[in-house]
């Protein structure tokens, strides 16, 4: 791995780890989630939400060319110190603003700490890029094209596709369901996918991140020749030849479960 991509994992690595670290603290220590937020949680809490935020911008730079280190290192400090969410903004407490700043800093102090030759083993991710808008604006406009997705709402709850599609609600999938449409997924389809989602945080992932059991997503890859996407309303819905025959196949003795609503509105 290359001093400049090692240097960007790295940060992925910190801000993942970090992440974990505070969401399972705040589960471990939140007493009761219906009571009012303690002074603790307020310590807890705004710490992995602005880890989310740094993460998502550091995962901008995935892929991207830098001339030297100092550049791409001076990138990092910078997305470390401005990064935002719509968690992160708006008014705060006053333990929370601190706990996010101390956050920040951490992050920061953590960059500048990185040696060249700490990178030199550094375990590579599994690829996941963040797009910046104007890409993402090309493949919504893309998906808009081809399935008609326009940004809200898909099948079933939507019916806009120009082509054949199909859905089964969440509660008719199994595991060893989810297994086999992520093999068939990995099998059929490019190596990279893009993942679209409703808070816009769009992404090229590797397909080995690929995660059918979603919620307001869109999965396709650069062929836009198939589509899934999943819904708050517990639906997961297909499209593309390929994808509709493999479901069949696997619902070949479940068809009732197939096109089946099931949620009262």
């Amino acid at each position: 791995m290359k001093g400049i991509e090692a240097l960007i994992t790295s940060a992925r690595r910190y801000l993942k780890d970090h992440f974990n670290y505070w969401s399972d603290k705040y589960l471990e220590e939140r007493v009761d989630e219906a009571s009012p937020y303690t002074d603790n949680d307020y310590n807890i809490f705004p710490r992995y939400n602005v880890l989310a935020a740094i993460l998502d911008e550091v995962e901008t730079l995935v892929g991207q060319a830098y001339m030297d280190l100092q550049t791409c290192k001076q990138d990092l400090k910078s997305i470390g110190l401005t990064a935002n969410s719509l968690f992160t903004t708006g008014t705060q407490s006053d333990i929370a603003t601190h706990a996010m700043h101390e956050e920040r800093n951490k992050f920061v102090v953590f960059i500048e700490s990185v040696r060249i030759e700490d990178l030199k083993s550094v375990e590579p991710l599994p690829y996941r890029r963040r797009m910046k808008q104007e890409e993402s604006e090309q493949v919504r406009k893309a998906l808009l094209e081809n399935w008609n997705f326009q940004g809200g709402y898909w099948q079933p709850l939507e019916k806009l596709s120009p082509k054949p599609t199909l859905f089964i609600m969440k509660e008719n999938i199994s595991d060893g369901d989810y297994e086999q449409i992520i093999k068939a997924v990995q099998k059929n389809a490019d190596a990279r996918l893009f993942e679209i989602t409703e808070d816009g945080l769009d992404a090229e992932i590797d397909s080995g991140l690929f995660q059918p059991d979603c919620y307001e997503t869109i999965y396709c890859d650069r062929s836009y020749e198939w589509i899934l996407y999943g819904s708050h309303e517990s639906t997961i819905a297909f499209g593309g030849a390929w994808l509709l025959e493999f479901v069949r196949r696997l619902y070949n003795d479940r068809q009732d479960q197939i096109n089946k609503w099931e949620v009262d509105w």
